[in-house]
């Protein structure tokens, strides 16, 4: 018997291995085919991260501190949130130009596993299980949380751990067992803490269901007094989890994650009866991946069984209310915006708004295998449960086209739906009546087993099926050949890379922005686009004139000398040309340019540079007052250009401007607030302005280099009245810009950086007094040492750093310590011995109750 249960297990595994497997052959998923999954986060979040968790397992890198991370930023908020799953490791065995098939297999095996993973839990709950049981595990791992959200596959691990969570929860009530309890909520925060924190309420809410269930008269003081065991084994590895916890939570509160919107602290439901519809087949898709209703769907039958759950009379009426409060309670946590912003970490999400419907659907799953043990004995469904199931799908899809629309697929998955509710009725009751006959029975179940396997499989292609799949030989050439490109840059010291990729070219249908390539690469970079951006750097990035879409994104768009010469970006990979860069290198379509203003890491400027102030939303004013700080010219650095003639259609869509250059240099353009969106067509004398990212509003634009006098007309197109006020057009003096980077360069200091995470170089100071301004992010966490002696360093320049120096030759050396992570650990290992006395301590309490007795 035990032998068959193994068996039944490793089934519960296989065939939804076996049903992904089929839709990626279907669909042509590499290695099936040359599609591949680089689309939406998946391209430019997912594949970079994973492609730097497998750098850092390479090279053996020891630091808590890495700047292929944007300019550079501690990596505990991104590895905590993304790479923790231990499924990863399986990116080790491929290599990086493959990491997109790595991904696949990732995605395959946790489905699977949350199949078998549902499974135990039934079987360890109720003992009886058969092949029919793989229908209920088989759903779960195919639900519709797993069909709108495996393509952010980092939160796929929770729904494995979520039935072994259950289980945990009932041996630590029923039995006092808090060991698998403690061990699973452990994982469950250290994996992902954000689902991690969702599963803590769950915990709650689970543990009130289950003493009210075995209590005979429920009280608040009985839950308090009973669930002793709970609240110190929770809070215990809670506790346990500091050493991810703190410095994870250090990070996110830097970023912009710390804003609330009192909005979404309103009680208000966040939908109504159309929530009924998501009960049927093909409810979602990629297109929708970012606003939907709830995903529910768990399979037909069972919520057909769900349903007949509380029709049974053999179910105790008690049990029955104690189950819907459970029920209710999640459903709360999703339709109340109140309550969804507080399962959510107090953030109404930007983007795939309902994260623990997986809660949801595994609660009507259990309730639902309860319904079908109850059934066995040849009850059979109640004629209300299909009655029912069909009255509200009609109404869900009928307020969907109301009210709702552009959620409706397709009407035909709605009769598909409907008739299968039918179907299954019919089955399911017909095998009922043949338990006198197992042969027939057999039959009947085992083709309800594969209906079933089919309607969800072909749920999961559903919502797979729309995605705009990369070309995986094209990602392939691409990446050999930006490899090939940047290993003709590489140097001792620490210098950064502005890298420009065709979308195209590289296999992405979508556009690309490469916001994470410098991660995806392992080099350091500039772009960044992360849920853990540090707020400050990216406001301090944004007014120096870099593109910020959203609080997730910064990008190096066009090219700046004076972003280049303040970050140290000497080298910039393009597939475009650019007569005024020295070109050093072409591989195939890349050219490697040379920027030779950037001369170092950091370089000596005046104290007084650490009084100036960045002014939002004007890059060109910023620019200038630095350069003015670090070298007094008594000309302008950016020279306005003289206004020849301007013209502006009569429906202010269409503006036309001429002016004439006051110095030799590059043009720059800045219309802050201007949506770009709208803007038709923008050309500068006739040549038509395509940037390669995406723009949405607020772009420092690089036009080009002009002599003086040089005549130029700009053209803007717009489906909108253009709003013109605050348009800026200077030219970047060249003259007067080479000689501050002359004299700079001759004060400059070359950073170098070890896999350690220490920086050292070495200065010398010839005045009193400077400061040793590093184009490296202010952060407390590192520890600056000058000639062996600890030294403060200062904010400037938004979010930047610098340290004082006085005269003399100056030996720098700079290492990043995460305290929070030493204090984390700390606490750890504080908990995990407070956790075994507390063990000790319950094993020598039961010993003394079995000697009473």
């Amino acid at each position: 018997m035990k032998k068959n249960k193994t068996g039944l297990l490793i089934g519960s595994f296989l065939i939804p291995f076996a049903i992904v497997l089929v839709i990626w052959l279907i669909l042509g998923v590499a290695p099936f085919g040359n599609n591949n999954l680089l689309a939406s986060d998946f391209g430019s979040q997912y594949l970079p991260f994973l492609s730097n968790f497998k750098r850092f397992a390479e090279e053996g890198t020891l630091t808590f501190y890495s700047f292929t991370n944007g300019i550079g930023d501690t990596i505990f908020p991104l590895s905590s949130y993304y790479l923790l799953s231990p499924f990863n490791i399986l990116a080790l065995f491929f290599s990086y130009e493959q990491l997109p098939q790595a991904i696949v297999w990732i995605i395959t095996l946790k489905i699977a596993c949350i199949g078998g993973s549902m499974f135990y839990y039934l079987k360890r709950t109720y003992t009886e299980v058969s092949g029919f049981t793989w229908i209920f595990s088989t759903a779960f791992s195919l639900c519709g949380f797993v069909a709108a959200y495996s393509i952010n596959f980092m939160w796929l691990d929770i729904l494995i751990l979520l039935p072994l969570l259950a289980l945990g929860l009932q041996k630590l009530w029923y039995e006092k067992r808090v060991t698998l309890y403690a061990i699973i909520l452990f994982l469950s925060i250290f994996t992902n803490y954000y689902m991690g924190y969702m599963v803590c309420i769950f915990a709650v809410g689970y543990s009130i269901y289950l003493y009210i269930k075995q209590s005979a008269a429920p009280t608040i003081k009985g839950f308090i007094r009973e669930g002793k065991v709970f609240f110190i084994s929770s809070l215990l590895s809670g506790i346990s989890t500091s050493f991810i916890l703190l410095p994870a939570l250090e990070g996110m509160l830097q970023t912009k994650k710390t804003d609330f919107n009192p909005i979404t602290f309103i009680p208000y439901p966040k939908f109504g009866p159309s929530f009924f519809s998501q009960f049927g087949i093909g409810t979602v898709n990629f297109d929708l991946r970012l606003n939907h209703l709830p995903t529910v769907f768990s399979g037909i039958l069972i919520i057909l069984l769900f349903l007949a759950y509380f029709m049974l009379a053999s179910i105790p009426k008690k049990e029955k209310k104690v189950t819907l409060f459970l029920i209710l309670f999640v459903f709360a946590s999703f339709w109340l915006e109140l309550i969804n912003t507080i399962w959510h970490m107090f953030q109404s999400p930007a983007g795939f708004p309902y994260r623990n419907t997986f809660i949801f659907s595994f609660l009507v799953i259990k309730i639902a295998y309860e319904a079908f043990l109850r059934l066995k004995s040849g009850e059979k469904l109640p004629i209300k449960a299909p009655m029912i199931y069909t009255l509200c799908l009609g109404i869900g899809y009928l307020f969907l086209g109301l009210f709702y629309q552009v959620f409706v697929l397709s009407y035909s998955y709605a009769i598909i739906s409907l008739a299968l509710i039918w179907l299954y009725y019919y089955l399911f009751n017909h095998r009922q009546s043949t338990l006198q006959s197992p042969l027939k029975q057999k039959y009947i179940g085992l083709f309800l087993c594969l209906l079933v396997f089919s309607e969800l499989g072909v749920n999961y292609w559903i919502s797979l099926k729309a995605i705009p799949f990369g070309d995986q030989q094209a990602f392939e050439r691409t990446y050999k050949e930006q490899e090939k490109a940047l290993a003709s840059v590489e140097g001792e010291d620490l210098f950064r890379i502005k890298q420009t990729i065709v979308s195209k070219d590289a296999g992405y249908a979508e556009k690309n922005n490469g916001y994470n390539d410098s991660i995806l690469y392992g080099y350091a970079g500039i772009s960044s686009y992360t849920s853990t951006l540090h707020s400050e750097t990216q406001d301090t990035l944004h007014a120096l004139g870099l593109y910020q879409k959203n609080d997730r994104r910064i990008g190096y768009v066009d090219d700046s000398q004076v972003v280049n010469l303040l970050l140290n970006i000497p080298y910039q990979l393009s597939p475009t040309e650019n007569s005024f860069r020295e070109k050093i290198n072409t591989v195939g379509n890349t050219t490697v340019y040379k920027n030779s203003e950037a001369i170092g890491m950091g370089f000596l400027v005046p104290e007084d540079f650490s009084d100036v102030t960045l002014t939002t939303n004007r890059p060109i004013k910023n620019q200038e007052e630095l350069l003015q700080t670090i070298k007094k010219s008594s000309e302008n650095y950016f020279s306005p250009t003289k206004k020849v003639s301007e013209q502006i259609s009569d429906d202010k869509k269409k503006y036309e401007l001429t002016v004439t250059t006051a110095a030799d240099g590059e043009l720059h353009f800045d219309l802050p607030k201007m949506h770009w969106a709208a803007i038709e067509s923008f050309t500068v004398n006739g040549k038509k302005i395509k940037p390669t990212m995406y723009i949405r509003t607020n772009q420092l634009f690089n036009l080009g280099y002009f002599e003086k006098g040089a005549q130029v007309q700009l053209v803007l197109t717009s489906k909108n009245k253009l709003n013109l006020q605050s348009m800026e057009l200077a030219t970047l003096n060249q003259t007067t810009f080479d000689a501050l980077v002359a004299a700079q360069k001759r004060q400059a200091i070359d950073l170098r950086w070890t896999k350690k995470g220490e920086l050292f170089g070495n200065i010398s100071v010839k005045k009193e007094k400077q400061l040793l301004y590093l184009s490296v992010p202010y952060d407390e966490n590192w520890l600056i040492k000058a000639n062996g002696k600890k030294i403060e360093q200062v904010k400037v320049a938004g979010n930047l750093m610098a340290i004082p120096l006085k005269e003399g030759t100056h030996s720098i050396s700079m290492v990043y310590q995460s305290i929070s992570f030493y204090t984390g650990g700390l606490i750890t290992l504080s908990t995990l011995v407070g956790f075994l006395i507390f063990k000790y301590w319950l094993r020598v309490k039961k010993r003394r109750e079995i000697q009473k007795c």
